[in-house]
């Protein structure tokens, strides 16, 4: 399709020259995509969007003023008490995004506007509804409810110079939701967080064992890991009398 046109860049849209699902018969692509919990909702619209805008429209000393009430929590089992704020954390995980919406919607009040406090708290009903594992009439227009009101108060970040719009593709897979989980079952089914673990043992524990020249040591690294077994096993078979247990590396059982 060569060069995008204005009226594409004006709607935040690349062309696809030739996708291989164009002439598929009965396909629909679009019925393909699935929730992603930690990546869509989580992440994109908790962590990536909402509690940046409510920190943006706190103020000067937003940042501040946020960490300082994280900070104030006072400790209680079952929640995580961020003792440095939320600032100073480099690495974050799908676990620190759901301690935090634990808090968030009565952490920040009084800090924003009313308006702001109600987006923050219909964002974190709608990921709450969103995680059920199994859902009825009643929780999926509950969800549709939290929905309409996050879309009913957002305005306030535009009139607060914090957005200019809200064309943004993980906000905008909020509006199917409620029909993915009609069509394809519960938003958990297809959770991305579960797969996350294989970071750990295909790409993080490789890491760890390397120094310098990481990527040919982490692909020697996992070698090793699927050979031993196999060796083992080999073991196992050419000396029948005295069996040897076979324990596969953890990521294999991922395999099976």
């Amino acid at each position: 399709m060569g060069t995008p046109s204005p009226a594409f860049k004006n709607l935040h849209l690349h062309p696809i020259p030739q996708p291989f699902w164009a002439d598929l018969p009965h396909t629909n692509i679009f019925e393909c995509f699935t929730p992603d919990l930690l990546h869509q909702l989580h992440k994109g619209v908790f962590k990536d969007q909402m509690v940046k805008w409510c920190i943006q429209i706190a103020g000067k000393w937003g940042t501040q003023e946020v960490d300082e009430r994280f900070k104030c929590l006072s400790d209680h089992p079952g929640l995580c008490h961020f003792k440095k704020g939320i600032s100073t954390i480099s690495q974050w995980t799908g676990h620190e995004h759901k301690e935090m919406e634990h808090v968030f919607a009565s952490l920040i009040f009084g800090a924003v506007p009313p308006d702001v406090a109600a987006v923050a708290r219909a964002t974190i009903d709608f990921i709450y509804y969103a995680s059920f594992p199994s859902h009825s009439t009643e929780t999926l227009r509950r969800l549709q409810d939290s929905l309409h009101a996050f879309h009913k108060h957002k305005g306030i970040f535009i009139k607060a110079g914090i957005r200019k719009h809200f064309q943004i593709p993980k906000i905008h897979i909020m509006e199917h939701y409620a029909h993915l989980i009609q069509a394809n079952g519960s938003a958990d089914s297809f959770n991305t967080e579960m797969s996350q673990w294989l970071h750990i043992d295909c790409a993080k524990e490789g890491y760890w064992a390397s120094n310098n020249n990481y990527t040919q040591q982490m692909i020697q690294y996992l070698w090793h890991q699927e050979a031993i077994p196999k060796f083992t096993a080999f073991l196992a078979w050419t000396n029948a009398t005295h069996p040897v247990r076979v324990r596969p590396p953890a990521w294999m059982n991922w395999l099976n």
